[in-house]
């Protein structure tokens, strides 16, 4: 039923303009503590620093998403956070495995118009290996951002969308949204292709927790794939 948490426009804006304004607080007295306070410490620990400030975008990102939605309640019933069957989860793998195939193979078949695609886990994760670093990206890739993202695009654009457009419509739209906002024009088609197969994941099942699922299992393997690769050289 994808008519089941419906989400208004009021819910939506408010979810961004509260992010915005919480990463703005957050990452502005992060970034003046690593210029003044401890200055000489984040000098050498440039890594460390851009890695705690990646974490604290998606951790306000997901409190902006229990303000807006009414906390862990409204996560379930509005976003559709919610289990629904282990069958579901294992279809949601299933359709993930699909994407990273047909998606890899778009890719590779639109590089000569888009250019050579580079992997963005390979960009941050060979950033460091300092333990700090890690454990605070480690967690962040796998587990807070897919979480924070399925919130955002399958439970509240989506859930905003269906209810003013057809349901194909909403998925494609959502797909180009969820795509486009990572900023990485080589890995578009990839990130298309499973924001569709997330999507309908979403729309078949009314769950973000499956489409969650996929997320974590497509940036784990990208997670452990890079650090398989770059601890070979």
């Amino acid at each position: 039923m994808t008519g089941a948490g419906a989400v208004s426009g009021r819910r939506l804006l408010l979810t961004i303009g509260l992010w915005l304004a919480l990463l703005a607080i957050v990452g502005g007295l992060t970034i003046l503590a690593a210029r003044v306070v401890v200055r000489a410490w984040a000098l050498g620990h440039r890594a460390d620093v851009s890695a705690l400030l990646i974490a604290e975008a998606y951790a306000t990102l997901l409190v902006a998403l229990l303000v807006a939605f009414g906390g862990p309640a409204g996560l379930r019933d509005r976003l559709r956070f919610r289990f629904t069957s282990f069958p579901d989860l294992l279809g949601a793998l299933a359709a993930w495995v699909l994407a990273l195939v047909a998606g890899g193979l778009l890719t590779t078949s639109l590089a000569p118009l888009l250019g050579q695609p580079r992997s963005n886990a390979v960009t941050l994760l060979s950033r460091s290996f300092d333990p700090l670093f890690v454990a605070l990206i480690v967690p962040t890739v796998c587990l807070l951002a897919p979480f924070c993202e399925e919130l955002l695009f399958r439970g509240a654009l989506f859930g905003w969308l269906v209810g003013r457009l057809p349901v194909p419509v909403s998925v494609v739209v959502t797909a180009a949204v969820f795509a486009g906002a990572h900023l990485l024009p080589t890995l578009f088609p990839v990130l298309f292709v499973f924001g569709l197969a997330a999507t309908m994941v979403r729309v078949r099942t009314d769950s973000t927790l499956n489409s969650f699922a996929m997320h974590a299992a497509q940036n784990t393997f990208a997670v452990l794939a890079t650090y398989a690769v770059l601890s070979h050289g």
